[in-house]
């Protein structure tokens, strides 16, 4: 039996980011661009939701009025990020400092990896409740991303991150913590009508 008691889920929340502007698309935002039936910010929600009931805080920024209109987040805790043009660092700032004292790991969520289905998630959170000390990320294209799953103790370089910098820079720092579950559903993220239309091929 290892020093650390295996952990429980139901303090675990998730970061759901869906403040960027969307411009290389040129249009409306790529949140609510509508596959199988549904805006792909929707598809991320559901699927979240599936595991972590409502403890899910969706960070809005760009485009916040047209993303509430165009989807009921009643279930959810909404926060706006009003320095959303400083980078995603300060989404997930504002996404961090949303959550309760007492969660226990927080879920980097992109509302752009639509491929991305409930099992997936549910393998990340399993793998982390057997190892709770570590992070737990997907490994795709050689590399390692979101969506991952974050201890609390790692809550606090998440806020100091700056910028265009990601959740990725943690994972390579600290890359020795960090447990990587192959996902290559997560190589396809919607950043430009190219990626859209490869998109509407599955």
């Amino acid at each position: 039996m290892g020093i650390y008691p295996t952990m429980s889920s139901d303090k675990v929340y998730a970061i759901v980011l869906a403040a960027g502007t969307s411009s290389r698309l040129g249009h409306n935002p790529k949140q609510l661009l509508n596959w199988n039936n549904r805006p792909l910010l929707e598809h991320a929600l559901l699927n979240v939701q599936a595991i972590l009931q409502e403890r899910i805080i969706v960070v809005l920024g760009a485009h916040s009025h047209a993303i509430e209109k165009g989807i009921n987040l009643n279930a959810f805790k909404t926060v706006i990020n009003q320095d959303w043009q400083q980078g995603i660092a300060s989404s997930i700032g504002a996404g961090i400092q949303a959550l309760p004292d007492t969660a226990t790991a927080a879920f980097i969520v992109l509302s752009d990896q639509p491929l991305i289905r409930v099992e997936h998630f549910q393998c990340l959170l399993t793998t982390w409740i057997n190892s709770s000390t570590q992070i737990v990320a997907s490994e795709y294209h050689q590399s390692v991303g979101v969506p991952a799953l974050f201890p609390a103790r790692f809550f606090t370089p998440l806020q100091a991150l700056q910028g265009d910098q990601g959740a990725k820079s943690l994972l390579i720092k600290f890359d020795k913590d960090v447990i990587k579950i192959p996902l290559p559903e997560a190589e396809l993220d919607i950043d430009s009508i190219e990626d859209f239309n490869d998109l509407k091929d599955h």
